[in-house]
């Protein structure tokens, strides 16, 4: 009860009634929208997936778990996929949290985090921003035996802010 539904951005036809605007003068930035349009490949994949919509489709993800397997040269069963990324974050939670237990992630950072925190039972260790994005060494000191998952977004969503190889390579390592 305590959790918020989510509140989607405005639709780009509202705002312009609101603000007396025309819809193609104004480009929205935010909800991860496009504002160059679908490209031709995810269109062409769409087409040919409308030819086999009336089936379920593969929820093991058997072709795409085969081809990242190969890629990467990880084993199938240490792929996880699922319907975005929220599905995925949402599994992580429900996977290692419970009351009692803390996850750490930036001030500013993805919603669905503290969401998916709140939703378990556990709770959120909001570390301060450092030029609003991840302050590694802060959220390496937030660490407590409490802890069961640091959520770093790269780059961070929604400030765009980005953590070089380097950097967050030897975070993992401490």
């Amino acid at each position: 009860k305590a959790i918020a539904p989510y509140q989607g951005g405005k639709p780009i036809s509202e705002l312009a009634r609101e603000m007396g605007l025309q819809v193609e003068d104004i480009v929205k930035l935010a909800s991860n929208e496009n504002p160059l349009g679908i490209s031709p490949k995810a269109d062409y994949a769409v087409q040919e997936a409308l030819l086999d919509i009336a089936r379920y489709p593969d929820g093991n993800s058997f072709a795409l778990r085969d081809a990242v397997s190969q890629k990467f040269s990880v084993a199938p069963n240490q792929l996880v996929f699922g319907n975005g990324s929220n599905d995925i974050l949402e599994l992580a939670a429900r996977a290692f949290l419970i009351a009692g237990y803390e996850t750490i992630y930036s001030q500013h950072a993805f919603a669905v985090y503290p969401l998916v925190t709140q939703a378990t039972g556990a709770t959120g260790v909001v570390v301060p921003a450092k030029d609003y994005g991840h302050d590694l060494p802060a959220m390496l000191a937030a660490i407590t035996p409490k802890t069961r998952i640091i959520f770093i977004a790269n780059p961070n969503n929604p400030t765009g802010t980005l953590l070089g190889k380097t950097e967050l390579l030897a975070f993992l390592k401490q």
